[in-house]
């Protein structure tokens, strides 16, 4: 019976899947649940289905926004193990179905899928898919890499299928191991794509030309005699050394200190691609904690922190201090859930020493890291007006800007009207932020296109005019060409736009990233396309370098990103060199010849 349904399934014509690959799952009907989201209305069923190579579907219908992506989707677990390293497909067939007061030809669901080992209460994750499908049906080809191998009898796959109110249809699924047996590249894929993507986008045009003027201005030399005499056609090369934008990634003090060749091409990359960046652990509440205790065995140490601080500062490239509070539940605050003053004294205490220890290392804070966070968070215990406390005391801590930072703030959607809304509270309370941080983790199950991005982007710059990407990554579940198209246009989309004054990655190589698949270098150091993309951009088209001679009055002029610059300037055999920053309405720099 199950060797008749896997020979079934396989008639679907939609993609022709390679040979060899290993049946994982007992069975390919997999039943869904409505689990906790049936407090909201939801209900799952099978119903029958005609036209397609199966008889049967799943049918899930979410009527209300449920609290949690799990709390309503499909699960089956598998027997045999998976290895790090293996590739492999999921395949299946979905369609959306109307919710009341939707037309049917506009219906649209969105899941999220895991290959996952059976570990609570983590459960820890060796690939992420993701997948959207509208009213007609749909055949998905999802490929991945595990990232983690899970022992025989301790895999699961499971769809979370409870992002949003939706419904939806699901068939027969299907999970194949192929092992080491093909290149991920080499594996089939269904398309997906996003709007404002193609070539030739009228948004793109404009954005461009916003850069043009926004992000440039006029770098004017004057060269001269030691008499003061004009020198004409004298070379004048100026070449930008660090942007004024903060174009960055997250770092770790470890790798920043870590000796040998990963150590060195990590130096070597964060030195040239980057203007800012940002200590993904290291000034946290218990790391930094940690740190301070200075401990060979552990990979936070205080002593190797400043140090790359300081080998940062001599390259000029700023550090953003990341974070002096945390609003979702954390361990040791659950642990005070009853006794609120207690959470909020070692909040209040901890925030004065890291900012003074820190001192003007960093260029600015995020004062409270997901402002909005997820359904539960400390207010519960503390209240919300608690948040302008933490604001109060960061401002009576430190004059340098203070942020606030939230994820998912394009996704339409609880977190975005909460953080638009905590941020409002702020302001009615007399601690307006200096900046509004978006994490921006994307995956392919939604990428919003830029045109809504700058959209969004109009509507919080009109709370705090200050805006800043601060974790991007995008997973494409190994669709390498997309996942550089998406960051090529949210760089072009972020950089036009007058409110942001950063677009930091959260991490950019593979070996060091909390999600490997999202890096921009490999774990050997080659480049992705969307590194390429990063140093087309960011270090070529965005990075002023030009050249040439002055006029008979010993004038030369360039237009020029914002940033800090290198000029040499030679004549009659003798050179001058100067380092200057250029910004809007920066006047000629003198420079003499003797």
């Amino acid at each position: 019976m199950l060797a008749a349904a896997f020979l079934l399934l396989r008639r679907l014509p939609a993609v022709e899947l390679p040979q060899g690959g290993r049946e994982m799952l007992p069975s390919p009907d997999i039943k869904v649940f409505a689990g906790r989201a049936a407090d909201q209305g939801a209900r799952a069923e099978t119903v029958p289905v005609e036209g397609r190579a199966f008889t049967t579907a799943q049918r899930l219908v979410l009527p209300q926004p449920p609290a949690h992506p799990w709390d309503a989707g499909a699960r089956s677990q598998w027997n045999a193990p998976l290895a790090e390293g293996d590739v492999g497909l999921v395949v299946f067939e979905a369609r959306a179905l109307p919710l009341a007061g939707v037309k049917p030809a506009d219906a649209a669901a969105a899941g999220s899928v895991y290959l996952e080992e059976v570990s609570p209460p983590d459960y820890p994750k060796a690939a992420q898919l993701n997948f959207k499908c509208g009213p007609q049906w749909q055949q998905f080809t999802l490929s991945f890499r595990s990232d983690r191998s899970i022992p025989q009898e301790k895999g699961a796959l499971a769809f979370h299928l409870a992002l949003k109110a939706q419904a939806l249809e699901l068939g027969p699924v299907r999970l194949l191991n192929y092992g080491s047996s093909i290149a991920l590249k080499d594996l089939p894929r269904s398309a997906i794509t996003y709007r404002g993507r193609e070539a030739e986008a009228a948004w793109r045009k404009d954005a461009l030309a916003r850069i043009a003027q926004g992000r440039m201005a006029p770098l004017a030399v004057k060269v001269t005699d030691a008499a003061g005499q004009p020198v004409p056609g004298a070379l004048v090369s100026v070449r930008q050394i660090r942007s004024a934008f903060g174009f960055g990634s997250a770092v770790t003090a470890d790798w920043l200190t870590r000796p040998g060749a990963d150590g060195d091409a990590y130096r070597k990359i964060t030195e040239e691609c980057f203007s800012r960046v940002v200590f993904e652990n290291d000034l946290k509440m218990e790391a930094w904690e940690t740190s301070l205790k200075n401990q060979d065995t552990s990979s936070f140490r205080w002593e190797q922190t400043l140090k790359s601080c300081q080998w940062l500062k001599e390259r000029g490239i700023g550090i953003r201090g990341h974070y002096l509070s945390w609003a979702p539940w954390e361990p040791w605050s659950e642990a005070l859930k009853a006794e609120p003053d207690k959470i909020k004294s070692r909040i209040l205490t901890h925030l004065p020493k890291v900012v003074s220890a820190a001192g003007d290392r960093v260029i600015e804070w995020d004062a409270i890291n997901h402002l909005a966070g997820w359904d539960k968070n400390i207010d519960e215990a503390t209240g919300v007006a608690f948040y302008a406390e933490i604001m109060k005391a960061a401002r009576a801590a430190t004059s340098l800007p203070l942020w606030v930072n939230e994820d998912q703030v394009f996704r339409p959607g609880r977190q975005q009207e909460d953080y638009f809304q905590r941020i409002q509270q702020l302001i009615a309370a007399g601690q307006k932020p200096d900046g509004i941080g978006n994490q921006g983790h994307f995956d392919d199950s939604f990428l919003p296109a830029p045109m809504d991005v700058l959209a969004n982007s109009d509507r919080f710059a009109a709370l705090v005019p200050a805006l800043q990407i601060t974790e991007f990554d995008v997973l494409t579940n190994g669709d390498e060409p997309l996942e550089a198209d998406y960051l090529r246009d949210m760089l072009i989309a972020c950089y036009s736009h007058p409110a942001y004054t950063g677009f930091l990655t959260w991490g950019f190589w593979e070996g060091s990233h909390w999600k490997p698949a999202a890096a921009l270098w490999r774990k050997d150091w080659s480049e992705k396309p969307s590194a390429r993309v990063w140093r087309d951009l960011v270090n070529g088209q965005w990075a002023t370098r030009a050249e040439g001679r002055t006029g008979a009055a010993g004038d030369y002029q360039v237009s020029a990103h914002l940033g800090t610059y290198g000029i040499t300037v030679s004549a009659q055999g003798r050179t001058a060199t100067l380092r200057t920053t250029l910004g809007k309405g920066s006047g000629p720099v003198s420079v003499t010849l003797r």
